[in-house]
């Protein structure tokens, strides 16, 4: 196994070409790593080199009776500044070297820059603004850096300003005191005022405590008032239809009064007449008595006389008694005086019938007297009632006209009654909501009272304190800049360089193993080989030693060249050595068994561990997909365990991470291995006469190269 070690070192030594080639891939890792650390070392530390232009077209202003000029003030903090490479030049220049490429950046101060700034005290204050460009097209760090700047920039900027604004405040102190103490005073004229206020609240609150209660009670009566108007309306209007008939029944009254009094007079016409008839008929029924009686006496005296017995007086002739013919021994005489007794009892009948009605006939004519008077005070009564309804007639026309009146009257008192119901419900509620605001005016009145005696209290404090602040420059920094901001570092990084080392270590080695491939015969022998075991050692031993070689070289380089700060110098080597075998495994792998297929399979993996191993942004801001193949990829493990040795001081995690690392050459190496055996089988198949056997041809020694 030494023997094939020592042929392919030997093939190297006396091919001249392959030996410059040889020492040329030793320096790669140093050369891609090396000089991009270096060219990164610290970046911040050259802006002062950075051209940067800046515009001042600031007019200047006026806070508070002083004149500011914070455009100047703070060009001439820029001059005392050399962050960058100030330029001041005007609008145009600035303008034009930007296009050109001559400043990265451009810093403008408007017109209005000190006039925004004197608006802190107004109603409506805007705020100054610096106005920044950069050129991204011309170098996109270069505006990354400068927005850092200018955010520095800013905050010195707005101390300043903040300072200015704290002196103007200061000032103004202790004007502030004397209005505190007239306040003061002022308060205490309020709180005696207040005290006053409390009790006209509380009076006011018992009163209006009463105006709610009559409140409540007008709203009863105003309901019941409404109630009665209602009726009332009802009332009026019925007596208005009522008056309106009694006016109506009044003329048709007066109208019959007129015709009564014209039959009372025709009445009392034939009841004279109807008076003189009965007397008339009294005297004629008193002389028909006595004329009746006469004759009477007359017909008895002729029936005296035509009696049986010559006419005896008395004598009669009884009838028969069955009513019919007298006796027989009546004669027509007989007959004669009994006709005659009968005329005569008649005639009596009819005196004593005529003297009745005498009797009755002077009654009725005494009764016709009577009904002729009464007929004369009926129609006097007539006349008078005549008179009387005409006088009713007009007034009740009057009583019908304002019996309407008073039934739209009361309609009108309805509504305004129910009007009122609504407003005394309002009253009555709005003066029971009084009542409840009155007692909470009651009650603000004495915590107005309370506060306005504490507030003079304060304000006389107020008045005390403020009277001992002095402004001192002290204290308007500290206005300024209020908050003071303490660094405390886990670990620290010192520059660009330190912090990219681990990225670039890796990435440089692994460059390095990746063009070795190149210049090295990692297939061929450069002699027959005794066995695929030999030929194993002598290509993997070749390629180990370049890659140890190239750890070492690129970490001499970085601690002794660079002054690269390590935090176990033995560790650092040793990580970079494994770091560096481990890749030329993978890559020697890939090449041997592939080719120049192996080499682009090699340039994927490099890419995909230049995105995926988080050298530069931290893994969470990679897409998710290449978070987790970063997991899988050596480089990630190898910067891990850098970064540990170089500036994070868990050494422990950092042997952690080269074993990983180590673990990834160990199945390249045994699949090598294999591959080199089977190789071996078929292409050596008379390994024990060191010939080809009956294989294949292989080129001749270092033509690989």
């Amino acid at each position: 196994m030494g023997r094939s070690f020592a042929n392919e070192m030997m093939n190297i030594i006396k091919n001249k070409k392959l030996l410059i080639s040889f020492i040329g891939i030793l320096l790669i890792p140093i050369m891609y790593s090396g000089m991009l650390i270096g060219a990164f070392w610290d970046p911040y530390g050259q802006l002062s080199k950075l051209p940067v232009a800046v515009v001042n077209e600031d007019t200047g202003a006026s806070l508070e009776g002083k004149t500011i000029a914070a455009g100047n003030d703070f060009v001439n903090e820029l001059k005392q500044n050399d962050e960058f490479k100030w330029d001041f030049v005007s609008k145009e220049a600035a303008e034009s070297g930007l296009r050109d490429g001559r400043y990265y950046l451009a810093v403008e101060i408007p017109a209005d820059f000190s006039k925004r700034a004197a608006t802190l005290l107004d109603s409506n204050p805007q705020p100054a603004s610096l106005v920044y460009v950069k050129n991204e097209g011309a170098n996109y760090l270069a505006g990354k850096i400068g927005d850092s700047a200018i955010e520095k920039l800013k905050s010195e900027v707005s101390a300043k300003m903040t300072k200015t604004y704290a002196e103007s405040v200061f000032e103004s102190i202790s004007q502030v005191s004397d209005g505190f103490q007239e306040a003061s005073d002022g308060a205490s004229q309020l709180h005696d005022g207040a005290e006053k206020t409390k009790e006209g609240a509380n009076l006011l609150q018992s009163n209006i405590a009463k105006l709610a209660d009559g409140s409540l009670q007008l709203e009863d009566g105003v309901s019941k008032l409404q109630t009665g108007a209602s009726q009332l309306a009802s009332g009026a209007s019925r007596l208005s239809d009522g008056a309106g008939a009694l006016a109506d029944g009044l003329k048709q009254l007066d109208g019959a009064a007129a015709q009564l009094h014209s039959g009372a007079a025709d009445a009392a016409k034939a009841g004279g007449q109807l008076a003189a008839g009965l007397s008339s008929a009294q005297q004629g029924e008193a002389e028909l008595a006595s004329q009746a009686a006469a004759l009477a006496d007359a017909l008895a005296a002729a029936a005296a006389a035509a009696g049986p017995d010559g006419g005896a007086a008395g004598s009669t002739s009884t009838p028969a008694a069955d009513g019919g013919q007298p006796a027989a021994g009546g004669s027509a005489a007989a007959e004669q005086a009994a006709q005659l007794q009968q005329l005569a009892a008649s005639a009596r009948a009819l005196a004593a019938g005529a003297s009745q009605l005498a009797d009755g006939g002077g009654k009725l004519a005494a009764g016709g007297d009577a009904l002729q008077q009464g007929q004369a005070k009926l129609q006097q009564g007539l006349e008078q009632l005549s008179a009387q309804l005409s006088k009713a007639a007009g007034s009740s026309a009057q009583l019908a006209q304002g019996a309407a009146e008073l039934a739209s009257g009361a309609s009108q008192v309805n509504s305004g009654a129910s009007a009122a119901k609504h407003g005394a419900a309002d009253l009555a509620d709005g003066s029971v909501k009084l009542a409840d605001g009155s007692g909470q005016l009651a009650t603000g009145a004495g915590a107005l009272a309370d506060g306005s005696s504490e507030l003079s209290e304060k304000l006389g404090d107020a008045a005390h304190d403020s009277s001992k602040v002095n402004g001192t420059d002290k204290l308007y920094d500290m206005f300024a800049s209020p908050v003071d901001v303490t660094e405390q570092k886990l670990t620290e990084v010192p520059n660009y360089g330190t912090g990219f080392s681990p990225y670039f270590m890796a990435l440089g080695l692994f460059v390095g193993a990746l063009l070795s491939t190149v210049v090295l015969p990692l297939r061929n022998p450069a002699a027959a080989p005794r066995s695929g075991l030999s030929w194993y050692t002598g290509k993997t031993g070749m390629v180990v030693v370049v890659a140890v070689l190239q750890a070492l070289i690129a970490d001499m380089i970085m601690l002794y060249g660079l002054k690269l700060h390590v935090q176990n110098t033995g560790l650092f080597i040793a990580f970079s050595v494994v770091s560096s075998f481990t890749f030329m495994m993978i890559i020697q792998f890939l090449v041997t068994v592939m080719d120049n297929p192996g080499r682009f399979l090699g340039v994927i993996l490099l890419i995909l561990q230049l995105t995926g191993s988080a050298g530069t942004y931290p893994k969470e801001l990679l897409p998710e997909w290449l978070q987790k193949v970063g997991e899988f990829l050596p480089m990630t493990y190898a910067i891990r365990g850098y970064r540990e040795i170089i500036s994070g001081g868990d050494l422990s995690r950092a042997r952690v991470q080269m074993w990983t690392v180590l673990l990834f050459a160990i199945p390249f190496m045994a699949m090598l291995l294999i591959y080199f055996v089977l190789v071996f089988r078929k292409k050596y198949a008379d390994s024990s006469h060191g010939g080809n056997g009956g294989g294949p041809a292989l080129p001749a020694a270092g033509a690989e190269a």
